[in-house]
């Protein structure tokens, strides 16, 4: 059964910076289980980002969220702004 993981949240810096920081960590979400599909900002509020991800389970993806959690942040990713929303098939 795939497994799927829809994060928004907002960022305090411009989207082109919080989005070099985050294709710099793909490696390491990747070895994490995370393999990104889809990421973009808000038309009417580009501090408003979304990600979607496929995931080998929730529980690495909660993992690599704490482990990184001090990475996540310096990209700009306001980190209790974040709302995930869990999807299967």
């Amino acid at each position: 059964m795939a497994k799927y993981a829809l994060l928004k949240f907002k960022i305090n810096n411009d989207f082109f910076d919080w989005e070099k920081a985050f294709y710099s960590s793909q490696p390491m979400a990747r070895q994490a289980g995370l393999l990104e599909l889809f990421h973009a900002k808000e038309v009417e509020d580009p501090s408003s980002v979304a990600v979607l991800v496929t995931v080998s389970s929730f529980e690495a993806m909660d993992e690599f969220m704490k482990s990184a959690g001090d990475a996540i942040a310096d990209s700009g990713h306001i980190l209790e702004s974040t709302q995930v929303t869990l999807y299967e098939n």
